[in-house]
């Protein structure tokens, strides 16, 4: 009797306080567990309550009241308090307003979705229900004919995912042909897509490309990454360089309805320490205005040995959301410098078995050698709606990137590693000019309704490389030889140490798509066609004048067309045929047609799969067949002469399987696998015919778990499993990567101190820390596992 109102009067005052909540939307159990943590309350929950049931989430400072009867909306539930202090989870009671143990009325106002909202996150908030599909604009995942996966901004904080190779090893499609940051590389990341090569100069912000850094983003700016999985000429345009197995597009944050200030201390081996600062607000009556500024310093030792790591990044993002305007403006800056910095090893043509991985971890690259990438960009956006029916929108931006890149070049001689190695300097520079307009108009028309997409978009690459080049030296992959700085030591060198003006690129295109559905979107067709063009000026960059030397001008129409069948609400069966394409290549100088120039080259992809959505899982099951022009030579009109023509081919057949979701209460799965025939055809005198692609795994698989532990309220462990087939690197298929598998752990708890939200993180990849060849980075050779590292980090919201 006595304990009661003691009780009473602590849960009145728990209620009242106000607290900081971020719960993104997903299954309204999990929410309320999130929520009960955060807020340090009891929470009873009959599990056949809450059911099948979802919630919208949580984002700002509420009180326990108010927090739990914005969850609880619309839900037929409600919390009521309980003589101990906590509270319990029943069916809703008709009870006088303000009678004991019902929660007071709260007046919501809600915004309508613009187009310029991101889709909203599925159950586990790990990815969301759609993403930017281009030319189409934002998509719901079952309205689309293609595969794609955007992941969120949760997960990369769950993961403490640094750069886009860190959120993309969730991807069962995805492998990387090199990392960047943290390894023994320490340049850019680059990725392989249903074994087609995507580099990181392909990434695009919201649909615009060549405005990010180049080498290897971080991802503190970013609020989603998208994934679209096969060639994408219709929806993108031709990428700047020429990937077509997908595109990946990154999103930046925006400043949230309600204020964000959060700061993140960081920790990762060997000695790499951090701080990341992300605040937001929104001002104006109706929210109309936003500020969100993130800036990130990191800087000490990694875990491969003698290599020293330091990162400055910085994003300011300004944002207006008005009745019928939208418009942002992006700022951006990014430093990126690795000093022991090594790249991919070199096969020698001699070479007949690769040798062993060397230990992960362990020293290869000189003091001397540096990677270091700078970047500065600005993007603004906008978009009108004209009427209800009709949108336009447009986008411009400019990047600076400069690249120091001086390091050794080392090729693998025999079996044994020896390697012949030698010091070179390649600096590059680039300036980028990319423009996006379009508009978007919907109406009725012959019993279906009609949503029309036009789009023009031009980008402008100038381009400028230094190239010097010092004596070689002997070494070894296991016992690496250690050489002076040769530019400190004055050696003789052949080329030259300045950037030249090497190059220009322009692509422009423009698309029109029709997207026609039926049956309140039980089906949909999709029919499409650009046009794109491709201008290249080539100068002579190792004179000190700059002559133009060569050109290139081609323009190449790419159809493509999408169809979604619903059978029944749940399940979308689709099926396209798109095109991706690549710059024509131009015949060399000892060829019988030299300086001929090749049209684009077009890869041509036809895809069926079937998608469907159980509530709170999510699965994929997709087969497709994408056809790439290869270049071979054949004979000329005298035995010593060839020709050189685009008369060979690769097939690359596939399975795709993905899910993704919560399991069970609590419990959250993302993951899937892939199965891939990937081969030659047509190859020079049917030498190769049928033999595996290079960097192609029959078998790629992938399963991350994460479970809510329920003897601690607010711990949540992890843990993912990755697994890569054997791989080939030459055509002849006598040279062969050994399959591998990596194993990563991880945890997380959302506590209170010091008055104030705070999560701690704690993530080991390659637990195991194995060493093994992760792939190939295609001119820069084979290369090497990632080694074990362990990042932690604490982050408080205010």
């Amino acid at each position: 009797m006595a304990v009661a109102p003691a009780a009473r009067a602590q849960t009145a005052g728990r209620a009242a306080a106000q607290m900081r909540h971020e719960i993104p939307a997903g299954t309204l159990d999990q929410a309320l567990n999130r929520f009960a943590a955060t807020a340090g309350i009891t929470l009873s929950i009959d599990a056949a309550l809450t059911a099948g049931k979802l919630s919208q989430g949580l984002s700002g400072n509420f009180g326990v009241r108010g927090g739990l009867l914005l969850l609880l909306a619309g839900s037929g539930l409600e919390a009521a308090a309980t003589a101990s202090g906590g509270y319990v989870l029943r069916t809703a009671q008709l009870q006088p307003s303000g009678s004991d143990g019902t929660l007071q009325t709260l007046t919501v106002t809600a915004r309508s979705e613009a187009e310029t909202e991101l889709p909203r996150a599925y159950a586990g908030g790990q990815v969301a229900r759609g993403s930017r599909m281009g030319l189409l604009g934002n998509q719901d995942v079952m309205d689309t004919p293609f595969n794609m996966t955007s992941y969120t901004s949760e997960l990369m904080q769950s993961q403490q995912s640094a750069t886009l190779a860190d959120v993309l090893d969730n991807d069962p499609a995805v492998r990387m042909s090199s990392r960047g940051r943290n390894t023994s590389v320490g340049g850019g990341d680059n990725f392989f897509l249903r074994g087609f090569g995507l580099g990181n100069r392909d990434i695009s912000l919201n649909g615009l490309y060549g405005v990010l850094p180049y080498g290897t983003l971080s991802l503190e700016t970013v609020e989603r990454v998208e994934v679209l999985k096969g060639p994408s000429a219709l929806l993108m345009g031709m990428a700047p360089s020429g990937g077509v197995g997908g595109s990946i597009n990154v999103v930046p944050k925006r400043a949230t309805d309600m204020p964000i200030t959060r700061l993140t201390a960081s920790y990762a081996s060997d000695s790499l320490w951090g701080t990341h600062l992300d605040v937001g607000r929104r001002f104006g009556e109706l929210n109309q205005f936003g500020v969100r500024a993130n800036g990130v310093y990191r800087s000490g030792d990694t875990a491969t040995a003698g290599q020293h790591v330091s990162l400055g990044a910085a994003s300011v993002g300004l944002d207006y959301r008005g009745e019928r305007l939208r418009a942002s403006l992006d700022l951006g800056y990014q430093s990126d410098d690795a000093r022991a910095a090594s790249v991919g090893y070199r096969l020698a043509p001699t070479l007949t078995a690769i040798p062993t991985a060397p230990r992960t971890g362990a020293r290869f690259a000189q003091d001397w050698e540096r990677r270091k990438y700078v970047d500065d960009y600005q993007v603004v956006q906008a978009e009108f709606d004209v009427s209800s029916s009709l949108m336009v929108y447009g986008a411009a931006g400019l990047r600076d990137h400069r690249h120091t890149n001086y390091r050794s070049e080392s090729r693998i001689l025999n079996a044994a590693g020896d390697l012949s190695s030698s010091p070179v300097s390649y600096p590059e520079t680039s300036k980028s000019r990319s423009a996006l307009a379009g508009a978007r108009i919907k109406f009725d028309a012959l019993n279906a309704r009609h949503e029309v997409n036009l789009a023009a978009s031009s980008l402008n690459t100038q381009a400028g490389y230094g190239f010097a080049q010092w004596a070689g030296f002997g070494s070894n992959l296991y016992r690496p030889a250690i050489v002076a700085d040769p530019m400190q030591t004055g050696a003789p060198f052949a080329g030259f140490l300045d950037t030249r003006e090497a190059s220009q690129t322009r692509l422009s295109s423009v698309g029109i798509s029709n997207s026609m559905s039926w049956n309140d979107d039980a089906l949909r067709l999709i029919l499409g066609v650009r046009r794109q063009k491709i201008s290249t000026d080539n100068y002579a960059a190792t004179a000190p004048v700059n002559p133009r030397i060569s050109g290139y001008e081609s323009a190449v129409n790419s159809p493509a067309v999408g169809l979604v069948v619903k059978p029944w609400d749940q399940a979308s069966l689709y099926a396209n045929y798109i095109e991706g394409l690549s710059a024509g290549s131009t015949a060399p100088a000892d060829a019988e047609n030299s300086g001929e120039v090749f049209p684009p080259v077009k890869t041509k992809q036809k895809e069926l799969g079937l998608k469907v959505d159980w509530g709170r899982m999510l699965t994929t099951v997709s087969l497709f067949e994408i056809k790439q022009p290869n270049a071979i030579t054949v004979p000329g009109s005298t035995p010593q002469a060839y020709r050189y023509v685009m008369d060979g081919e690769q097939r690359n057949r596939g399975l795709e399987f993905s899910a993704l979701g919560e399991l069970v209460r609590g419990v959250r799965l993302l993951g899937g696998m892939t199965y891939l025939q990937a081969k030659q055809a047509r190859t020079q005198g049917g030498a190769n015919d049928g033999k595996d692609a290079i960097v192609a795994p029959r078998w790629i698989a992938n399963a991350g778990l994460e479970w809510d532990a329920p003897f601690l309220p607010g711990l949540t462990l992890t843990t993912r499993l990755l697994s890569t087939g054997k791989q080939y690197v030459n055509a002849a298929n006598t040279l062969r990567l050994s399959g591998w598998t990596r194993w990563d752990l991880g945890a997380r708890y959302q506590t209170r101190a010091l008055g104030l939200p705070l999560t701690l993180r704690a993530n080991l990849l390659n637990a195991a820390d194995r060493s093994y060849w992760e792939g190939s980075a295609g001119s820069g050779g084979i290369v090497l596992s990632a080694p074990r590292t362990l990042n932690l980090s604490a982050t408080f919201d205010f």
